[in-house]
């Protein structure tokens, strides 16, 4: 793995951090709960603002649980894997998705980024479902209407919008599994909207596709308790992310997550250096850790990063600089002291259409991520998160083939070091190509794609290959309306059942879905 910090630099930020937590303190803005709990347990209460005495602190850093043991299990994020920790073993600890707010989409014919608008949504996760290595998308879209305050929400107490919005999920849906031949089981759960019921209407399209036996696991795992907290730097926490904390913390589900993701702009909410900017970013992640731990020892917590320079020529935060990738591998590597998971966000580039900035910026922060071992990297936006390109995300799936596959260390096994292969073969007259032991193995060490290597198509142009793509993936036929009859027929049993009970679905109390599958 890459290390960024040596083991007296991981020491001295954080002493550093604990001193800041007791003399300065953080404020729990409003949360009187916070303040309570965390006085009971040995801080220094003035109002709102809590100092934590460092004994204290370290106390409740031994309270985490072993992540080994911890599987993230949070279905719009399709992910349910170990978050254990780094190692030397070839596993495969980082899930990579799509974040952000884009106000923006690129339009690659044109030349131009235009502003979003809705019929963006159902392109961007019919481009996303046929993706391999892109695990989630977390990428909410701010269209036009809304900035402009002219956007009026789907009406969903009308049975038709909801049917309408399922149906035409349920067929890009199938539409993708065409193109890639790829398993239902395999596409993720996905954020459509900020409306809880949008997303509620998505995992009724994964029961239609997938069937009763395991679109019912993926429903139940979309209302694990979770909160995404980003506190207020500097050293501050809102009374919403406080009490999502405590909610979090006192749930008695078996899978809950708390995850704290400061996001520290160098020379305007922090500290111009790096160093210092990770001293009070590691401050603000512990506070939020250690509330956690005193409302309920072992809540999981995941240690978060979005922090990035400010550029301080336009004051405008760049998530694109190599430094925040620094800043995020160091992250990794703070979040491994304390035995929590991490979330990083690199490679977010700056630059504000697809070329060889955007390329080059994704790459290193993504090879910085992966390298360093993040659980969860968060990237793929382009203007420093605020535009999205269909292109630049198809080539972050390729990327993170790619990258995957170099940053994964060497494998020394018996395979690996090949000696049989060698004596056979290494003397007098090598015959390597013609060997069993390379047509085995050539696709283990080695990435091969369209995109790399000598082949004719690897010489493309990357953004143009991927812009074939998307082109192919969003011609949408009449004929792709039409779907397999078992396809068919679960989607219609679905429909039938939300004209008969509107309501259910969106109160989403109880095990709420077994009315609408109990045809299947």
């Amino acid at each position: 793995m890459m290390q960024v910090l040596s083991e007296e630099q991981l020491d001295r930020i954080h002493d550093a951090s604990l001193r800041l937590l007791e003399s300065n303190g953080v404020t729990f803005h409003g949360s009187s709960e916070a303040v309570q709990v965390l006085g009971e347990h040995g801080c220094r209460v003035d109002g709102f603002r809590v100092r934590f005495p460092r004994a204290m602190v370290e106390e409740s850093l031994g309270l985490v649980p072993d992540r080994n043991r911890l599987y993230f299990d949070y279905a719009p994020l399709a992910v349910a894997e170990p978050m254990s920790a780094p190692s030397t073993e070839v596993v495969d600890q980082d899930h990579v998705g799509l974040i952000g707010n884009a106000f923006y989409v690129y339009d690659f014919e044109r030349g131009s980024h235009r502003d979003c608008v809705e019929a963006d949504e159902p392109d961007k996760s019919l481009v996303l479902d046929t993706l391999e290595n892109v695990e989630f998308d977390c990428c909410n879209l701010v269209f036009h209407s809304e900035r402009v305050g002219k956007r009026t929400p789907p009406d969903f107490s009308v049975v038709e919008n909801a049917t309408s919005l399922l149906r035409c999920r349920v067929q890009d849906r199938a539409r993708a599994l065409a193109l890639t031949g790829r398993d239902p089981n395999t596409l993720p759960m996905r954020l459509l909207s900020r409306t809880g019921q949008e997303w509620l209407l998505e995992g009724l399209s994964i029961l239609a596709l997938q069937g009763r036996a395991d679109g019912e696991a993926l429903i139940e795992r979309c209302f694990i308790p979770f909160v995404w907290c980003n506190p207020k730097s500097p050293l501050q926490y809102s009374a919403e992310e406080t009490a999502g904390i405590i909610r979090v913390a006192r749930s008695t589900a078996a899978s809950r997550w708390a995850m704290i993701s400061p996001e520290v702009m160098l020379g305007a909410t922090g500290p111009v250096t790096v160093a210092g900017a990770l001293v009070q970013h590691n401050a603000e992640v512990l506070a939020g850790v250690i509330l956690a731990q005193r409302v309920q020892a072992g809540t999981p917590v995941i240690y978060g990063c979005v922090s990035a320079p400010m550029d301080l020529r336009t004051a405008e935060i760049s998530q694109g600089s190599f430094e925040t990738a620094l800043i995020n591998a160091a992250s990794v590597q703070l979040a491994d002291r304390y035995g929590l998971p991490s979330r990083i966000a690199p490679g977010n580039t700056s630059a504000r259409q697809p070329g060889v900035r955007a390329a080059v910026e994704l790459t290193l922060g993504l090879h910085m991520g992966l390298a360093a071992g993040g659980n969860l990297i968060t990237t793929g936006l382009l203007d420093s998160t605020v535009m999205v390109s269909y292109e630049h995300t198809v080539l972050l799936d390729e990327l993170v083939g790619q990258l995957k596959s170099a940053t994964q260390g060497i494998r020394t096994d018996e395979s690996g070091m090949a000696q049989d292969v060698l004596r056979e073969h290494g003397n007098p007259s090598p015959d390597f190509l013609g060997a069993d032991h390379t047509l085995e193995h050539m696709k283990r060490d080695v990435y091969y794609s369209d995109y790399t290597g000598r082949t004719k198509r690897s010489y493309e142009d990357w953004y143009e290959k991927a812009h074939a793509r998307v082109g192919q993936v969003l011609d949408r036929q009449p004929n792709d309306a039409r779907l397999e009859p078992v396809i068919e027929e679960r989607l219609a049993a679905v429909e039938a059942r939300l004209r008969e009970d509107n309501e259910s679905w969106r109160r989403a109390e109880g095990d709420w879905w077994q009315f609408y599958i109990q045809d299947f």
